[in-house]
């Protein structure tokens, strides 16, 4: 894979690789921009692109071991072997040094994600380095230990980079541990946050930062991703119109797709059953809400559009209504009430469940 594997970012791309091939790299950078749009894999690329040697790697067979001078039945010594011909040179694979070559020893690594130098920092990381269940957080102790590392040499490659998966999980100690790294960087280091809102940083970590701002993908990115993906080219279609610019909104869409069909139309209980599939983790729970809300604000905004006299006075307070319980859903409450709440008045107001994963035309 190399950059021409993240479509949908051809301006953020073209940012990234003027900075590589000036060679003109801060030592900090946040890419930042809603979830699902390819920032992680953005970041991974740049790693992956700043630390190519642009030389294929080539195994070199094992030298074989020194013969046993006192085995009684070891085979005699065989006769010398001829002197081997000298290597040729080490080809160049490709010579655009803004990109990832894919076949060098630091690409194979990276890709395999055994590279030495490049270390993804996010909650699964953290829980095998501190040795807990799996937190929602990233701690003050994870980010003294990448403080710690950043001060070792690099083993393989020219830079060190650590990628700070979904910033926002950093808690304020964190924060604050990981601004040593970034007032004194070491040289050759680099950190990347990757984060869906800047504004989950503390201004000191932002001042320090390279901001890179990533924007929502194309409708017909988004479809080809979701073919890629498996989705037939009508699913696709219906599932990209749905996303919002994201990926990550789209496999949203397509979970809804599904408890929505599950549903009898005549089941008088039908939105509490589809309420009652929430996830447990309030995290997830209040993102699944929040995504709900937007698709009845997107639904209720084109019925206002298209409707006139009484109805337009109806779809005007439901608007209302709903950015309340959009604002609401920020704040801790009970997300599965609050569902409940937005679909029953959705419903009355003539808006259905399967409208809101129903496409526009």
């Amino acid at each position: 894979m190399s950059f021409s594997s993240i479509l949908g970012q051809d301006k953020t791309i073209k940012r990234l690789r003027a900075l590589i091939e000036s060679g003109r790299v801060p030592p900090a950078m946040i890419f930042h921009g809603a979830p699902g749009i390819g920032k992680f894999l953005a970041a991974m690329e740049f790693a992956k692109a700043l630390n190519c040697s642009h030389v294929a790697h080539r195994e070199r067979p094992a030298a074989p071991p020194p013969p046993d001078e006192n085995d009684l039945f070891a085979m005699a010594a065989p006769a010398p072997a001829p002197a081997p011909e000298p290597e040729p040179e080490p080809a160049q694979v490709h010579s655009d040094p803004s990109d990832s070559c894919g076949t060098c020893l630091s690409c194979l690594q990276a890709a395999s994600g055994a590279h030495p130098d490049i270390r993804v920092v996010d909650t699964a990381f953290q829980a095998a380095l501190l040795d807990e269940a799996e937190s929602s957080n990233l701690k003050i102790d994870t980010m003294r230990e990448l403080t710690r590392w950043a001060q070792q040499k690099p083993m393989l490659s020219q830079w060190k980079v650590f990628i700070v998966r979904d910033a926002e999980a950093l808690m304020p100690g964190a924060q604050n541990a990981l601004l040593k790294t970034l007032e004194e960087p070491p040289p050759g280091t680099l950190v990347i946050l990757t984060v869906s809102k800047k504004t989950s940083l503390l201004s000191t970590i932002l001042s320090r930062s390279c901001l890179v701002e990533f924007g929502g993908l194309p409708s017909a990115s988004l479809r080809t991703i979701l073919q890629a993906q498996g989705a037939d080219p009508d699913q696709a279609a219906s599932l990209a119109s749905l996303g919002a610019g994201s990926l990550e909104k789209a496999a949203e869409a397509g979970a809804f797709l599904k408890r929505v069909s599950a549903l009898r139309p005549s089941d008088p209980s039908r939105v509490f059953k589809f309420s009652a599939g929430l996830p447990r983790d309030s995290h997830k729970a209040r993102e699944e809400v929040k995504t709900l809300l937007d698709l009845l604000l997107a639904k209720t905004r084109a019925a206002w559009s298209a409707a006139g006299g009484p109805a337009k006075t109806k779809f005007t307070a439901l608007l209302r209504r709903t950015l309340e319980l959009r604002r609401m859903a920020d704040r801790n409450v009970s997300y599965q009430l609050l569902l409940e709440t937005a679909l029953l008045e959705s419903e009355r107001a003539g808006i259905k469940i399967e409208d809101l994963i129903r496409p526009e035309k």
